[in-house]
């Protein structure tokens, strides 16, 4: 009776729309609200992508790649529009868009790719990844509308090294005008992106508008914000208040109760991601330098026993490799188990078998940061290794990982929590960025002074193997030394993408490097 009533009910609204007698309110379309608000937990350091080192989430609103990577991981064009390289794989032909505009009117032309590229190259004023994207030599400009790229070797990861941030393509002029000090407010942002960067008030909000000239068409939401909420509570609070309309990095509590209540209007969505956590040695440690002290720590540590209280409930697992599974290259060693009477042996060799201390630093803007190092703490007693909690906000947190100068004076921890995953979703960034000895002792990139021949000969061979099987075989032998036999780090949990968000939100986007797609995001007004 009840399907019955249903379609005579349709029919009667069909009709009555055919006789233009159906009431206006019932005529009209889905409303879509005119802004979207997200809820964070960090800032941006730079909306620079050569000197950002915060995350992917917001700079490709602002800005464009030569080529990018789209939802299902292929890498596909964005200013290039199509791409050949010599046969001696040595030279890269990149023929890009016609009529991409910037956000302030100007025609985007291979002279921007060319100084965008002298200044990520350039040695003798480096910023922040140039040794990442040493690997190319020069750029020169064929036409206006052709760049070709030189390296010095072949190179097996291009396309997906120029996927990095590093590559997003900044304005010549801008380049010139602001120096250093491009990305560090709004006005001295100009990209080709889908939106302008707005107004930005560092530590509390960001706010973009819809480029009308974006080449690929203009986005459905005219305005998207960014509030910075540190406090994980505070961004599932706001979410519930409607005071934004997605939120991510909530925490496991929350995470669990948006889930069970089905009645709250909030969605949790998970999403494959690149990245790890852990805990890094500091290899100029009095005490940790010695390699077997850090095996000792390692086989300390009870993983299963970190991510089962800590972890699960989000659908995270023990990491089993340095990279993410995710990753090109990636090789599954298994969980490190946690062995004390091995933890033990290896003190007693190392000369102190009645045990040794260290501090663990800590920023609670990592996901379960401090309960994962008060679990560590707890362990490492078990074997009598004595090691400290000190927490540092965020700022601070940024302060240290800037001393870059060997034996960091001022870096005096022997651990500290760090994410891993690389924003090629390469092997040879994911390892030999962060763990190959740096020619000049600072290590930019290598926060624990890491350093080890065996891995420095095999990361960079394979930077330049184009015989995939034989390259994969040289990162397995590399991530070997770095996981087990001169442990780097202790590597802990998988980690997922996860962002809860208003049940009205439509057409979220997010890839395996946490960047966002705003081209396709909406949400209900009703």
């Amino acid at each position: 009776m009840k399907k019955q009533l249903a379609r005579l009910l349709a029919l009667c609204l069909c009709a009555a729309l055919t006789l233009g007698c159906i009431p206006a309110a019932m005529a009209e379309t889905v409303q879509y609200k005119d802004t979207v608000t997200l809820a964070t937990g960090t800032d941006q350091n730079y909306m620079d992508g050569q000197m950002n080192n915060t995350n992917d989430k917001v700079l490709r609103t602002v800005y464009s790649s030569l080529v990018k990577r789209n939802t299902q991981n292929e890498i596909v064009g964005d200013l290039a529009e199509s791409w050949e390289v010599s046969d001696d794989n040595l030279t890269w032909t990149f023929h890009l868009r016609k009529g991409v505009k910037f956000h302030n009117g100007k025609e985007f032309t291979a002279k921007d790719v060319k100084a965008s590229y002298d200044r990520l190259l350039n040695q003798d004023d480096p910023v922040r990844y140039t040794s990442t994207m040493s690997f190319i030599t020069s750029v020169t400009v064929v036409d206006d509308y052709t760049v070709e790229m030189f390296t010095q070797n072949p190179s097996p990861a291009m396309l997906a090294n120029l996927c990095h941030r590093a590559n997003l393509i900044l304005d010549a002029d801008y380049i010139e005008k602001y120096g250093k000090d491009l990305g560090l407010t709004a006005e001295s942002c100009n990209g080709t992106g889908p939106y302008v960067l707005k107004q930005w008030d560092m530590g509390e909000r960001m706010v973009f508008e819809s480029f009308p000239d974006y080449f690929e068409g203009e986005a459905p939401t005219k305005n998207f914000i960014i509030e910075i909420m540190p406090e994980a509570a505070s961004r599932a609070i706001a979410l519930e208040m409607g005071e934004v309309d997605i939120a991510d990095g909530c925490s496991s509590v929350d995470v669990l109760r948006f889930m069970e209540d089905e009645n709250d209007g909030v969605a949790v969505n998970f999403y494959t991601y690149q990245g790890l956590h852990g805990f890094q040695f500091n290899c100029a440690n009095e005490y940790l330098k010695d390699t077997r002290l850090r095996q000792a720590v390692s086989y300390a540590i009870d993983r299963h026993a970190i991510i089962d209280a800590l972890y699960a409930p989000l659908g995270e697992y023990c990491a089993t490799s340095p990279l993410s599974e995710v990753v090109w290259g990636y090789y599954d060693f298994g969980v490190v188990e946690q062995d004390q009477a091995k933890a033990k042996q290896l003190m007693a060799e190392a000369g102190y078998p009645d045990g040794f201390s260290f501090s663990i630093m800590v920023v609670e803007t990592y996901n379960q940061a401090l309960a994962s190092a008060e679990m560590i703490v707890a362990q490492l007693a078990e074997v009598g290794i004595t090691a400290t909690i000190e927490v540092v906000d965020n700022a601070g947190f940024k302060s240290v990982m800037g001393n870059r100068s060997y034996p960091g004076e001022n870096f005096p921890y022997g651990m500290f929590i760090m994410g891993f995953g690389p924003g090629s979703l390469d092997a040879d960034e994911g390892l030999r960025r962060i763990w190959v000895t740096s020619p000049n002792g600072n290590n930019d990139n290598n926060y624990g002074w890491y350093s080890n021949a065996r891995v420095d000969e095999l990361l960079n061979a394979a930077a330049i193997e184009m015989n995939e099987e034989t390259r994969k075989e040289m990162y397995r032998e590399a991530m070997q030394i770095l996981y087990i036999d001169d442990p780097a780090a202790v590597f802990t949990n998988q980690r997922r993408l996860i962002y809860c968000m208003s049940e009205k939100v439509e057409g979220f986007q997010v890839d395996m490097r946490n960047a966002i797609n705003y081209t396709t995001l909406r949400c209900r007004a009703d």
